[in-house]
């Protein structure tokens, strides 16, 4: 009888398959170990990333220099009605002595609108920015009237550029001589016209942008007055006398009182006695602020005084102010 040979194809199989289940169990255990590696440095980054957060110290704004203060300027343009919002505005050392109405206190603009279109750029201030959108119409007092008008806007003889919306000024009209070179007369015509509104373009420069509360000098700017229909009337007439031109001089907001003043004439000006016709001018007008600043400095004194004879405080029972 013949012997048989062992089946070594099937024990081959079995030991590949053996090999096979061993390398995918080790392969098995490699990726685990990745796995777990990878979420423990995951782990460990948010963890350290925590610690820092819960240790990170808030970063204080730096100080405006001691000639400087913060102020708050348009990041991008806004559009006249759109309200306010942190995107608007960032924080820029400004002098102090330029545009002291511009606004450095967040809690003074949360919330407010744009009541004129703002360019970026732009500081914000109570001319671009209000708590409610104002239409003129809302402005104007019952029974006065709104009238534009071509203001001359000299280099010595207008405000300045410090007229801003709100203020008082006075009207001047000079008429000329028919070729223009020669001032004939200048008389003060309207007094303590209130000013809806002035504009004020922007002046571009290395420290900020669009600083200049008023026109600079130059060519006439028009300007919004509230006025009564009959002074509307006789401004529209002297705005189109060909020979003549308006301006405007800045009145102190305490100075209500109308004054009454002769007209400057051209010709009283011209001979000998000049300068005896100007100081006598010059001190009247002089006589007059000096009596002002008398009458304003008794009125102050007079309000003081009741408050100081309430009588002392300290006692049991206070004396009573007198009657």
């Amino acid at each position: 009888m013949k012997k048989k040979s062992p089946p070594y194809a099937i024990i081959v199989a079995a030991l590949l398959g053996l090999v096979a289940i061993f390398a995918a169990f080790k392969w098995k255990q490699n990726q685990d170990a990745a796995a777990a590696a990878a979420l423990a440095k995951v782990q460990a980054d948010d963890a350290a990333r925590l610690a820092a957060l819960q240790n990170q110290q808030p970063v204080p704004s730096a100080p405006a220099p001691a000639n400087m203060r913060n102020v708050y300027y348009a990041t991008q343009p806004v559009e006249a009605g759109a309200k306010i919002s942190e995107a608007f505005y960032e924080k820029k050392p400004t002098p102090n002595d330029i545009l002291p109405d511009a606004f450095s206190d967040q809690s003074d603009i949360i919330g407010f609108y744009a009541i004129r279109n703002i360019e970026k750029g732009d500081p914000l201030t109570p001319r671009n920015i209000g708590k409610s959108l104002p239409f003129m119409s809302q402005r104007i007092k019952p029974g006065m009237r709104a009238i534009s008008l071509p203001i001359f806007n000299a280099q010595d003889n207008n405000t300045g550029g410090f007229a801003i919306d709100g203020d008082k000024v006075d009207l001047l009209f000079t008429r000329l001589s028919r070729d223009l070179s020669l001032e004939i007369s200048t008389q003060l015509v309207m007094q303590n016209l209130e000013i809806l509104y002035i504009p004020g373009p922007k002046i571009d420069s290395e420290q900020v942008n669009g600083i200049t509360p008023a026109p600079p000098p130059g060519d006439p700017v028009s300007i919004t007055f509230e006025v009564t229909p009959e002074q509307a009337q006789a401004l529209t007439y002297m705005s189109d006398v060909k020979n003549g031109r308006l301006s405007m001089i800045l009145r102190a907001r305490a100075d209500k009182d109308p004054i009454k003043i002769k007209p400057f004439q051209g010709e009283d000006y011209a001979g000998d006695d000049y300068r005896g016709v100007q100081k006598k001018i010059v001190d009247k007008s002089m006589a007059r602020v000096e009596a002002l600043a008398a009458q304003i400095a008794a009125q102050e004194a007079a309000q003081q005084k009741p408050q100081g004879s309430q009588g002392n405080t300290n006692e049991t029972n206070p004396t009573p102010p007198a009657p």
